[in-house]
């Protein structure tokens, strides 16, 4: 998949595919209240193209449909953590180590106003969005 990473406009070309599959959906009888989009984070896309994605959820939320958020454990979260500056192998951060930039992740895309975001902490994530919640709402 990571050759099939190659972008234009990573944010432009995913809003425009997500356009094609909403039509096309639409067209063959889907219900719109039942179409929900996802961006794909890590699906044929390097890390910088996440956080842009991430970065852009308001032009994902144009395509007037909620927005999914799909970052629990990626390799982006873990590149991000690896452990060089101090002195570190460099390495990944694991896929547990994950959770607290997964919990970051959840609060900031739910203050973004994403729909949903899809975790494997459930707890955890359930109080990042809190977070993220009362951050762009005030608390509810």
């Amino acid at each position: 998949m990571d050759r099939q990473a190659v972008y234009d406009n990573v944010v432009a070309d995913v809003v425009a595919e997500l356009g094609t599959r909403i039509a096309e959906a639409v067209a063959s009888g889907i219900d719109p209240a039942s179409i929900i989009v996802d961006p794909g984070l890590g699906f044929a896309k390097e890390a910088d193209h996440n956080w842009e994605l991430l970065r852009n959820l308001g032009t994902l939320q144009t395509l007037g449909f909620p927005v999914l958020v799909g970052a629990s454990r990626k390799r982006f979260l873990g590149s991000l953590l690896a452990d060089s500056k101090g002195g570190g192998t460099g390495e990944p951060r694991g896929m547990r180590g994950r959770d607290p930039a997964t919990d970051a992740v959840s609060a900031l895309a739910s203050a973004a106003g994403a729909w949903g975001v899809r975790v494997h902490d459930v707890a955890n994530s359930r109080d990042a969005v809190l977070v993220g919640r009362a951050w762009a709402r005030g608390f509810e």
